[in-house]
Parts: C-alpha cells; structure tokens; sequence
C-alpha cells in the first residue's frame, strides 16, 4: 500500500486491482452476464458499500458509489459529485463521473452508451447478511427494466460475495493495519477511562485515535459502561463511568474500507471472581476455535467446538451464545453465524485459506456473561490472531 499526491490516501496496487477485475469477470462469464450493476448504499457504516469499492476502491467518510463493469470494456464509477478528486486519489478506475444521487439515470445513461445488454446482473437485490431484503430501490429496479426491457435482469449478490469472501495477501495487510489501529484505540480507552468521565468523552478519545492513525469514518463502534453490563450500545451517553462499572464494546477501525474487529472489555477497579471465571471460559473457547480454523475445516464442526467447551466448563454451569463468529472485511461479508438459521445454512461450508472472521466467544452463568475477542485469519496452521494484545480483563484501578 502506497500514499500518493496529490491527495495522500491509501492506493492499492494495479496488480490487485486485475487480480480482483478477472475474478468478477470470470464470474460474470460463467453467469451469462454482459453487464454487472453494484449499487451506492452506505448502510451501516458504509457495509453495503463493500462491491462496489472492492472493483473501485472509491469510497470512506460517506462517499456514495455506484459501479458498472462490463463484461468487456472500461469499469464506470458514478459518485454523487466531486468526480474530479476521485479520478485524482486513485488510479484503478478512469472513468469516474458524477451521479448526483440519480442513480436510475446513471446506469441507463452507462448501459445506453453500447448495445442493449441481454442479461444485467445487479448485486444487493436480495440476501446480504445484514439486509436480507435487499439495498437496491424498487423505482431503481422498474426504471431499468423499462429503458432496456429486452434485457434480463437478475440477481447477483452471491457472484460478488463469494469472491469477496476469500482476502488476498494485500487485503489481509489491509486488515492488519486494521487490527493495529483497533488496538491503538483500546489503549486509548484505557487510558481515558477514569472515574467521572463521560462515556462520550472515552467514545471521542477513542475516535480521534483511528483518525489519528489514518483510519477513516463512519467506522462501527459500541460502547456502554454500566455494574455488570453484559453489551454495549450502539449510542455513547453522558453517563460518568463509576468504580464497579464494566465497559462493554466492539472496536472497528476501518482503513482503506477494511475493518477487523474486537471485543475488549475494562472493568473499573477488580471484577467479581463470577465474572472472571466467565472470561477465562470464553478465553478458552477462543483458543479452541482459532485452532480449529483451517482450510477445510468445515464451520459446523468449528461452532461445536466453540458449544463444547462452553458447556463443559464448571461442569455445564455454562450457556454460548450467539454470534460466535462472522467474517470481516470490507464491508457486509459471509458466511456469518448470527443466530440458529445461519448456522444451518453454513454448516457445511469449508473453511478457506485468507478467510477472515471476527472471533468473539460469549460465555453466560448465572450472574450474567463475558464475552471478549479478536479478528483471525485462516491459515493451514490454524487460526492466526491479527491483533497481538493479551486477550484478557483491561483492568483500570
């Protein structure tokens, strides 16, 4: 990853960019495809932005992109307006215009410009992880069947999603660096995490370090303090942090649109001997997992070594939870294991080397639940954490 002028952002190489352009287009071939449609939504901390940057890399502090690849011929980036600084910041993409948000028009003016394709694929119809309904607006949808109603258009969700799925050497440098600004940031909450300080001050110190370290916004972070808090909230309030408070979280620090992940929680002042034990049992189901996750490993049989270590300790005092685990990257990956269904869809679906997943074991007793994790990456020796902290209580007395 370089830092060129004139405008000093992370660039990707032109050799990634090929790698990742044949991929589509291989796909696209086997599909029937003449044209690919990834659309602009920045959802969810610009998540269901993740196709269309990965053929761009356009994208970071809310900038909208929709794209055009054609199965032959040069890729198009529609961004809603400022075109100039895109075509200037990165160079896989040359052809960049703006849209203003006319995203209909943009594609029907894209599509007009060669002969009526027979079959458009167009990704975000339906089935993403976080939107199973989709991202792509109805109107948006009608109106290009109207202006090319000679065409088929389908559904291509998975196409993208599957290559996505498996990171190259260079995405996961991305997701180190990723890794690395998270743990930054959890230095900096544990230094500004001092009785009577505000949740939103601990929140706001926390976020001038991603900046800090070149990572980008909107960028996920939950947060919550509170006597036994079991998870964090998705708001920072002004409540002051108290001796006896646990803080509850999920760091993400996006960087170059990839986002590892962790869970890190502090307690003010000594956590109850409960509470403890709950973390060494999620502890020990992290280790379990992450050596489990090697290529061809099957996700069913990672998730039942996570459920027999949790019920096997303190002789089945012990109860898992979900999410375990789900995959991490650039924005809205798979497979995720988020509930009972998921697991089920996924059970049978192999691990593959350079797979990334955020790792987050919870264990629940009695007196509540612990939960604490790290980002890993699949590798024939098994799991290897992209973080290097001590995965253990941040204690702040």
């Amino acid at each position: 990853m370089a830092i060129k002028e004139p405008y000093e952002v992370p660039r990707l190489s032109l050799a990634e960019r090929d790698r990742r352009h044949r991929l589509v287009r291989e796909a696209m071939d086997r599909a029937g495809l003449d044209v690919l449609i990834l659309p602009a939504n920045v959802s969810r901390w610009e998540q269901m932005m993740a196709d269309s940057r990965y053929i761009t890399t356009i994208g970071g502090f809310g900038t909208e992109t929709l794209t055009i690849v054609p199965r032959d011929g040069a890729v198009t980036a529609y961004v809603f307006n400022r075109a100039p600084f895109w075509r200037a910041a990165q160079d896989w993409v040359t052809d960049v215009r703006d849209g203003r948000n006319h995203w209909a028009d943009n594609v029907i003016e894209r599509l007009g410009e060669s002969p009526a394709p027979r079959r458009i694929g167009l990704s975000g119809l339906t089935g993403l992880t976080r939107a199973p309904d989709g991202i792509v607006p109805w109107t948006t949808v009608e109106r290009i069947k109207a202006a090319f109603p000679s065409s088929e258009v389908v559904d291509a969700t998975r196409l993208i999603q599957d290559i996505r799925a498996v990171k190259s050497d260079e995405e996961v440098a991305l997701m180190r660096r990723s890794a690395a600004i998270i743990e930054n940031m959890i230095g900096t909450m544990t230094d500004a995490a001092r009785e009577g300080a505000r949740e939103r001050d601990v929140y706001a110190a926390m976020v001038q370090t991603l900046l800090a370290n070149d990572g980008e916004l909107p960028s996920m972070l939950i947060f919550g303090s509170g006597q036994g808090i079991a998870a964090g909230r998705f708001v920072p309030t002004s409540r002051r942090l108290r001796r006896g408070d646990l803080i509850a979280n999920e760091i993400e620090a996006r960087y170059a649109g990839y986002s590892a992940q962790a869970v890190a929680p502090l307690s003010m002042g000594p956590a109850s001997a409960a509470y403890l034990d709950m973390l060494k049992v999620a502890r020990d189901a992290f280790e379990t997992v992450r050596e489990a996750m090697r290529p061809g490993e099957k996700i069913g049989a990672v998730m039942d070594a996570y459920v027999r270590v949790i019920e096997s300790a303190g002789q089945g005092k012990y109860k898992w939870a979900h999410p375990m685990m789900h995959a991490r990257g650039l924005g809205d990956e798979s497979p995720a294991l988020l509930d009972d269904d998921d697991l089920e869809r996924f059970r049978g679906v192999e691990l593959v080397a350079n797979m990334t997943f955020i790792v987050k074991p919870r264990a629940r007793g009695e007196h509540g639940s612990a939960q604490i994790g790290d980002t890993v990456v699949v590798t024939p020796r098994g799991g290897e954490r992209l973080g290097s902290r001590d995965l253990s209580l941040i204690v702040v007395d």
